[in-house]
């Protein structure tokens, strides 16, 4: 009987990890007046760095003062140590990349929400903050 109940609460809690939503992420930029900066990457990879899929991004919010630009594009991903990809950073990989330019004379501060929707069933949004001068 332990080892069926220790099967449930195991299978349970994979289950509940995998359904809480992941927490949004967020990071600032600083951008000069009309020209176009890179404030956003994504990829997807398998641990041996090969696509996993392409994912879906979207603009979800934002920005209110100017325009954002998402290209299909080679780049390079900024895994941390501890995670297993980190060694897929040293070269390009396929992935999306965002720029974004404040409209002619705009200066002050800007915002913009990415929702990705990984090809693996994975979701979360990222919210930059831009400071344009």
């Amino acid at each position: 009987m332990k080892r069926r109940t220790t099967g449930v609460i195991t299978a349970l809690a994979v289950l509940g990890c995998a359904a809480w939503p992941a927490a949004a992420e967020s990071y600032g930029k600083a951008a000069l007046s009309g020209q176009e900066i890179y404030i956003f990457r994504d990829a997807s990879l398998n641990a041996d760095c090969s696509s996993a899929g392409a994912n879906d991004v979207r603009i979800v919010a934002g920005p209110s003062h100017g325009k954002i630009r998402l290209v299909h594009a080679k780049l390079y991903t900024g895994f941390s140590k501890s995670n297993e990809r980190w060694k897929c950073n040293a070269h390009k990989v396929d992935g999306i990349k965002g720029f974004y330019r404040s409209n002619p004379g705009y200066k002050g501060r800007d915002q913009v929400t990415f929702s990705v929707h990984t090809y693996m069933g994975n979701a979360h949004q990222t919210a930059v903050s831009i400071n344009v001068e």
